[in-house]
């Protein structure tokens, strides 16, 4: 038999019933201790966030399994739904201040009123484990692990590291290359035996290059400008047998399912209008919806298939340089224009370079004309 749980404290907020959590997590509310529990309120100031254990005293009957608040159906203990057989819930919040007995705090989804039963200090090393490697001997030895152990937030947040914001797109490409690469069993070293074909250079191409360790720079990223939300990862050694994701509604997905989010994409970034705090809300609620996507399975997103044959291109090759006669600089010898038995960087040459931008692959012509 189980002990009695104790009420140590009561939440004060402005929500009387329950709410949208991400809005309930915005405000302010209070925890106010026992005063019969206030010695194990010492030093509680030196922890910046808290995770609070607090009874769910207003929950429905509880189920085993159901929809989440996007539709997708998992079973109570593969979620965070309030309705569970024991109605404990436990959130992470930042603590804002002390005094005395209340404790004002950020981040809490409990209604005013609400038991709580304890109060522990958030601590990375226990509630976010981590195994420490050498990243000068193994730079990708983190995010392998993180794929083998399906933690594709963690690829996320490495994602978001280079790509500079969240994004579903963002997170639609890790997801992608984080499916291929536990589809192939594959590891990369970032030295062309495994590479990653991508058919856009959108939000989405970042992800992928993150998870699967296919750059541009290691030339192990093959870019096909063909304007699908897909990628195609595969070895050199079968290229027969690689595996193809593909986004079914790129933009349905947002559309439908985070009608708010995509108004304030729609407002400040498709009509480049809206305030500064619309563009902050907008950055808020882009993450929300990315780090939702994690949470719901690929198929439902994306179309998957396997043993796909890819035309890949030759290994680079290493390529001498020339000096270009014009501007002195060093170039590859091969992307030299000569004239007159002089060699010219294409630009000095006034001649056409490819470039890669938001719009894809294009032609541009150089408004530099060099001269000997």
């Amino acid at each position: 038999m189980f002990e009695a749980i104790t009420q140590i404290g009561t939440v004060h907020s402005a929500f009387d019933e329950p709410s949208d959590p991400e809005t309930m997590r915005e405000r302010e509310s209070t925890i106010v201790i026992d005063e019969a529990y206030s010695d194990g309120l010492y030093r509680i100031e030196d922890s910046d966030h808290l995770v609070v254990v607090f009874y769910i005293h207003e929950a429905d009957a509880p189920t085993l399994r159901g929809p989440r608040r996007y539709g997708v159906e998992r079973g109570t203990f593969a979620s965070r739904s309030p309705h569970r057989p024991s109605p404990i819930g436990t959130t992470t919040v930042e603590l804002l201040e002390r005094d005395g007995r209340e404790l004002l705090v950020r981040g809490l989804d409990a209604i005013d009123g609400t038991p709580v039963l304890d109060l522990k200090p958030y601590a990375p090393s226990l509630d976010r484990p981590t195994r420490e490697t050498d990243r000068r001997a193994d730079p990708r030895g983190h995010v392998e692990r993180a794929i083998a152990d399906r933690d594709r937030e963690a690829v996320l947040l490495e994602a978001g590291g280079i790509h500079g914001h969240y994004c579903p797109y963002l997170a639609l490409g890790v997801m992608a290359g984080v499916h291929a690469m536990r589809e192939l069993g594959a590891t990369s070293d970032g030295f062309e035996d495994l590479i990653a074909v991508t058919e856009t250079n959108s939000c989405f191409a970042d992800g992928v290059q993150v998870a699967t360790g296919c750059t541009v720079g290691n030339n192990a990223l093959v870019y096909r400008d063909l304007g699908k939300t897909a990628m195609t990862l595969v070895r050199r050694s079968a290229p027969d047998a690689g595996v193809r994701v593909h986004v079914k509604e790129r933009e349905a997905i947002v559309e439908r399912d985070y009608p708010e989010a995509n108004a304030l994409f729609e407002r400040v970034i498709a009509d480049g209008e809206g305030t500064d705090a619309d563009r902050e809300r907008l950055a808020e609620r882009w993450a929300e919806v990315a780090f939702d996507l994690l949470d719901r399975p690929i198929g439902e997103l994306c179309d998957i298939q396997t043993g796909v044959a890819v035309d890949l291109p030759d290994p680079a090759p290493i390529y001498e340089d020339a000096i270009c006669a014009a501007c002195g600089e060093s170039v590859m010898a091969p992307k030299t224009v000569e004239r007159d038995a002089e060699r010219f960087c294409r630009a000095c040459a006034g001649a056409e370079y490819h470039q890669l931008d938001g719009r894809g692959c294009s032609w541009i012509e150089s408004d530099r004309v060099g001269s000997s």
